[in-house]
C-alpha cells in the first residue's frame, strides 16, 4: 500500500508540474501509475487529497534539518547555511504546486480549510526558523536587536525570491551556485546581527 501511494504521488507531481492543477484528472494520474481510477481512490478520496499531500510530503525533510543544526551546536553561520540550503530545497519542490494552488481558488480554499487548522502551510517555515533564531538569541549566539521573526523574514525573503527567479526565467539570472548565494546571503544577515 505505501508503494503504490509514493508511485501515485510522484505521477501526481509530474503531471501536476507538467500541467497544472486544472488539468490533471484522476483518471490521468491512475493511468500514470498502472492503476484504475477506482485502484486509485483506495489510497486517496478526492484529487485534492493527493496534491495536499504532495504539499506535506516535502516537510518532514525541511524539518529534519532543524534535528541536525540544532541551536548551540556547530556555529551559527554552519547552522544558517545548511538550513537555508533547506529552505531552498524545499522551495524548488513547494513553489511550482503553489502556483497551481493560487491558479484554482476552489483548490486554494480547500487547501487553507484543511491545512491550516492543522497548523501546515508556508508560514510554518517561517516559524520553525523564527523559534530556531530565537533560540540562539537565547543563547547570545545572534544579537538580540531584532525580533527572530524579523530575522527569519530577512533569510527566507531572498531565499524564495531566488527560487522564483530561477522556475520563472529558467536559469539563475546572478550565476551563483545554491551554496555561493547562502553563504554570501548569511554572512550579510549575520554582520549586523551578531552579539557585542
Amino acid at each position: 500500500m505505501g508503494k503504490t501511494r509514493e508511485k501515485i504521488l510522484e505521477a501526481a507531481e509530474k503531471l501536476l508540474l507538467l500541467k497544472g492543477s486544472a488539468h490533471v484528472t484522476t483518471k490521468e494520474i491512475a493511468r500514470a501509475v498502472g492503476l484504475s481510477e477506482s485502484a486509485l481512490y483506495r489510497h486517496f478520496d478526492h484529487k485534492e487529497d493527493i496534491f495536499f499531500a504532495l504539499m506535506a510530503e516535502h516537510l518532514p525533510a525541511f524539518h529534519e534539518v532543524f534535528q541536525t543544526h540544532r541551536a548551540g551546536t556547530a556555529t551559527v553561520r554552519e547552522n544558517l547555511i545548511a538550513l537555508a540550503l533547506a529552505v531552498l530545497h524545499y522551495y524548488e519542490q513547494l513553489l511550482p504546486m503553489g502556483v497551481s494552488f493560487l491558479a484554482d481558488k476552489e483548490l486554494l480554499a480547500q487547501f487553507r480549510a484543511t491545512t491550516l487548522p492543522l497548523g501546515m502551510g508556508p508560514h510554518n517555515v517561517f516559524e520553525r526558523f523564527a523559534a530556531y533564531l530565537e533560540e540562539e538569541q537565547r543563547l547570545e549566539r545572534i544579537g538580540r536587536h531584532l525580533p527572530s521573526l524579523t530575522i527569519a523574514t530577512l533569510l527566507l525573503g531572498p531565499c524564495f525570491q531566488r527560487v522564483f527567479n530561477q522556475q520563472f526565467l529558467g536559469f539563475d539570472p546572478f550565476h551563483k551556485t545554491d551554496q555561493q548565494f547562502v553563504e554570501e546571503l548569511v554572512q550579510g544577515l549575520l554582520a549586523g546581527n551578531t552579539p557585542s
